[in-house]
């Protein structure tokens, strides 16, 4: 009785609340759902300039950095494609428009790369990879991607890629050329974030944003690759792991640390494993041939936007933007100094910098 007196109680309140004066708009659903559409395409239109940006940006970075990441290499024709195959739902239907078609859709070459030697173009469909079709059934799909990426693991060039260019249909050979075997993917969040997985760099829609120039885009990438290159993450596994080991002496003794020694562990150098990224990140630019004066810039637009990273603080995970600034600065000069005077442009890892 209570209970439904009170859900009467609370109707009631519910329709006493204020309303708006405004008589609500009446729309047409046709039109609702036109607009949608629309707004979907837009949207991945917008998702795709992200990705030829961010593929045009790494490309240079990951194909000069091969003699700094001797463990892991892939091996690339310097192009990206998509279909509308790769989309589910009324996200397919977008592709779909977009692409033309179901096909497989090239929708970035690299300047200069393998394939844009050998006559490849931006809206070519490829139709087989070494005559494994692309087809329209998942199965086919599944051995067209599967192909593509073992491509990626062996030296052998594409002996037969089979394109479809309007009209007319081409066949391409490609010799294939060595790139760092870590993918740079985006992902969609708006947080103003990139980070390494030990296997992949991953960039997200809000860094591209903050990233507004390419040089300060292609920093990010870097530093990311030098987290992977390093073993950073593998390095604060193990420091995680001897946090742990504390932790469960500590227990076995009947003392509990609640992980304190594990979460000292995962911190344990971090501003330092941030600091060498930033410095081999500028010895990978500057093997690409990517201009380095002003990169330094990037931490001073980060401090404008977070000025709580501004300041020194030793719990802090990341080096302040003015320590990163001026340490960039500093690199910059060695750099420099080393083209000037004649000298092997290599990191000094392991030595004072």
């Amino acid at each position: 009785m209570l209970r439904l007196s009170f859900l009467i109680i609370v109707s009631i309140a519910i329709t006493a609340c204020a309303a708006p004066s405004k008589v609500k708009v009446n729309y047409d659903p046709t039109e609702v759902s036109a607009e949608a559409a629309l707004q979907r395409e837009l949207a991945l239109k917008k998702i795709l300039s992200y990705k030829k940006r961010l593929n045009t940006v790494s490309y240079p970075i990951l194909k000069a950095a091969t003699k700094f990441c001797t463990a892991k290499r892939s091996y690339s024709m310097g192009a990206r494609g998509s279909s509308s195959s790769d989309y589910k739902d009324a996200w397919r239907t977008t592709a779909n428009k977009i692409f033309s078609g179901d096909e497989y859709t090239v929708t970035w070459v690299a300047e200069k790369g393998p394939a844009a030697k050998s006559g490849l173009a931006v809206n070519d469909r490829i139709l087989s990879i070494n005559d494994v079709e692309f087809g329209t059934s998942n199965q086919q799909h599944k051995k067209f991607y599967a192909e593509a990426s073992r491509i990626a693991k062996n030296t052998a060039p594409i002996k037969s890629l089979l394109v479809k260019r309007g009209d007319q249909l081409l066949e391409m050979d490609i010799r294939l050329e060595t790139i760092c075997g870590y993918p740079v993917v985006l992902r969609e969040s708006d947080a103003v974030n990139a980070y390494a997985d030990g296997k992949r760099i991953i960039i997200t829609k809000g860094m591209m944003r903050f990233a507004q120039q390419d040089q300060e885009l292609a920093l990010v990438v870097a530093h990311e690759l030098g987290h992977n290159l390093m073993g950073h993450l593998d390095k604060k596994k193990t420091n995680h792991m001897l946090g742990t080991i504390i932790d469960l002496a500590a227990a076995a003794n009947g003392v509990s640390t609640r992980g304190t020694f594990a979460n000292m562990g995962a911190r344990a150098f971090s501003q330092d494993f941030e600091a060498e990224a930033d410095y081999v990140a500028l010895y990978y630019m500057n093997a690409a041939g990517l201009p380095l004066e002003g990169s330094a810039n990037f931490w001073r637009q980060m401090a404008a936007e977070h000025p709580g990273s501004i300041g020194t603080s030793h719990s802090a995970s990341h080096p302040a933007t003015s320590e990163r600034f001026l340490a960039i600065s500093n690199t910059i000069a060695e750099i420099n100094h080393k083209i000037s005077a004649g000298l092997p442009v290599e990191p000094n890892l392991g030595k004072s910098k």
